[in-house]
């Protein structure tokens, strides 16, 4: 039920005056109130029975459990607006309504983990089906769960073919035309609807002890089945006694009692655990249903104000019952109920069409699964204050090159390329990744240049970043952050220009370091700026810079000696011979050239050893020579 909206006040203001001038508008009245940043972004959403006074109260200080807002909320608030409705009842519904809509910044978020399955039955269908969906609609299915896997659905699925015949088929009954019945009707799994061999009247009947059975009442059931079971006994027919029978020990070998399971047969109710630890917060909810523990819900909480765990729990619960399809009549917590528990006991009566009850168990049953279910939260909030201690642990580099590049999002992946080759030849390309501030060398990458001849390092990185980012894109992998090239305005507006053609040039970031006085460049017409030498952001850009540069240098050095085992030996006048004996022996130039003089004259004699010396010795000279080694610069 959605709350008749009376009047609705608001518009920018500024802080200051403006905010008074607000606060000494708002009326005696319930409603919701919302609180706005200079943006105009809703960051608040709360309800109240008295809009002046709940209002007001952060502001003046009489508030004594918003201490948290004064904090960290206000000195963002730049607006007030405010919806009045007809009850404090409405005020509730509403602000559940606005909060999972425009999920602000510093209300109680609710994170699922993940979609729950659930099992739906198709019931205004003349001949009914069930299917499994993990999302919840406003339609003429029955909806049983969620259950906390696939597993537990396959099961009545399956229990629901053997014991009542509901069809597997996605067929549209009733057909114009009746056809061959399936394999599932020849094995008693289906009573064959699409052939016409059972009419829609005893197919309900089918329907409704299927949906004793989703529904929990196992024991409706089987005293159902043991009375027709004795009645086909008394009168002889032995056939029905024994499928009752057999209907009875397969529903009961389901129901095998575990430790999790309630004294109590009948007993439906929720068990909701809540903990809190700083801004993070996690809720656990075990579902019993016949007294068996159906499955478990569990959420993420994001809670920026530190609220304790009692306004946790009243911003919570309505969000969470929402879309819940069966409501129980009791909800055990171990949270300290709110002082509006009344009115929330109410609104989820009115949604649940029964009395719906919050309990604190103190002794007993119930506070055994209490303390299961808290055990279950405390798993959680460990696991998501682990996340946090990961996330703390990403350098405060990414951090501040963020700030002094003003990037809209967090350089937490960069990635470089450098291009070396020896005058002109052997041409290659590095690319290093950063991840969180640190080298990714997982996704480090080699390239060697295919379409560029002789010196032309744009036209190497063209074909390097058309390469990078086609592969990306095939890939569906998201693009780095932050794109760094090595050199000065020259070389950043012609990769500039690469990311222009490739359609890249809005969400790929790119900035150039030129070696010399270590200068940041801007693509656009942004003044480069020089950052202090201890600089953290400069470091950084620095480490990428080197590394891409270290990485491709071992790259070529590695592709010219592999080049040179090979052809070390195919030099003019050195016959087929000299080669298999100076091979069989020495596998690499370097270990020819270091071998004695007096090895090599045995082995090929005087002359033609030292000839064969002076000849490797030169060609090997061409590509050993550090001085030799190019690559791109500013």
């Amino acid at each position: 039920m959605f709350p008749r909206v009376i009047a609705i006040f608001g518009g920018m203001l500024q802080f200051g005056e403006h905010i008074e001038r607000r606060l000494a508008e708002l009326p005696a009245l319930p409603g919701v109130y919302i609180m706005k940043n200079a943006q105009g972004k809703i960051i608040y959403i709360g309800k109240a029975k008295v809009l002046k006074n709940r209002v007001r109260s952060y502001f003046d200080g009489s508030d004594h459990t918003g201490h948290r807002a004064a904090t960290l909320m206000l000195p963002y608030i730049r607006d007030i607006e405010w919806i009045i409705t007809e009850s404090e009842e409405e005020a509730l519904i509403l602000e559940a309504n606005l909060v999972r809509k425009h999920t602000p910044k510093y209300n109680v978020l609710l994170k699922d983990d993940k979609h729950f399955p659930y099992l739906a039955f198709s019931v205004k269908e003349p001949f009914p089906r069930l299917f499994l969906t993990r999302s919840v609609r406003k339609d003429d299915n029955q909806y049983y769960g969620p259950f906390m896997g696939s597993r537990m659905i396959d099961q009545l699925t399956d229990l629901a073919a053997r014991l009542f015949h509901i069809r597997e088929c996605k067929l549209k009954l009733p057909l114009a035309k009746p056809q061959r019945p399936c394999l599932n009707y020849h094995i008693g799994r289906c009573s064959a609807p699409c052939a016409g061999l059972i009419t829609q009247e005893e197919y309900a009947q089918d329907v409704a002890n299927t949906r004793l059975m989703l529904e929990g009442k196992r024991s409706d059931l089987i005293d159902k089945w043991t009375r027709e079971m004795q009645e086909a006994s008394e009168s002889l027919d032995f056939e029905t006694a024994k499928k009752r029978r057999d209907a009875i020990q397969a529903l009961e070998s389901t129901g095998v009692h575990q430790k999790t399971d309630t004294s109590d047969p009948n007993l439906s109710l929720d068990i909701l655990a809540l903990r809190r630890n700083g801004d993070l917060a996690a809720a656990v909810i075990l579902e019993y249903r016949a007294g068996v523990l159906m499955g478990r819900r569990h959420y993420r909480l994001e809670c920026k104000l530190e609220d304790d765990e009692t306004e946790i729990f009243r911003q919570m619960i309505l969000p969470w019952y929402m879309d819940v399809p069966l409501i129980p009549a009791e909800i055990a917590t171990d949270v300290e109920l709110p002082e509006d528990g009344e009115l929330l006991e109410k609104t989820l009566s009115e949604k649940a069409g029964r009395k719906v009850r919050f309990t604190n168990p103190q002794r007993g049953e119930k506070l055994g699964f209490l303390k299961l279910a808290g055990a279950n939260a405390d798993m959680i909030l460990v696991e998501m204050r682990a996340e946090v201690q990961k996330y703390s642990e990403i350098d405060q580099s990414v951090f501040e090159l963020q700030k002094v590049l003003g990037l809209k999002k967090t350089p937490f992946r960069i990635e470089c390329v450098d291009i070396s080759h020896l005058s002109g030849t052997n041409t290659v390309a590095s690319l290093v990744a950063f991840k969180n501030g640190k080298p990714d060398k997982a996704n480090y990458r080699k390239f060697i240049i295919k379409t560029v001849e002789g010196v032309d390092d744009f036209a190497s990185m063209r074909e390097v970043m058309t390469r990078r980012i086609r592969r990306l894109e095939d890939e569906g992998t998201p693009m780095p952050d932050l794109w760094v090239c090595d050199g000065g305005k020259g070389q950043v507006d012609a990769t500039m220009q690469i990311l222009k053609e490739l359609g890249h040039d809005q969400d790929l970031p790119l900035i150039g370091l030129a070696k010399r006085l270590e200068e940041i460049v801007f693509p656009d017409d942004r003044k480069s700026i020089v950052l202090h030498r201890t600089s953290p952001a400069l470091k950084l850009l620095q480490n990428a810079r080197d590394e891409a540069h270290r990485f491709a240098i071992t790259y070529q050095r590695s592709k010219r000696k592999k080049d040179l085992e090979v052809e070390w030996l195919k030099l003019q006048g050195v016959g087929h011979e000299t080669r298999v004996k100076v091979l069989s022996k020495y596998k690499s130039a370097e270990a020819f050239m270091a071998a004695p003089p007096e090895d090599i004259e045995i082995l090929l004699g005087k002359v033609r050893g030292n000839r064969l010396r002076e000849q490797v010795a030169e060609y090997c000279s061409k590509f050993i020579t550090p001085d030799n080694d190019s690559s791109t610069a500013e």
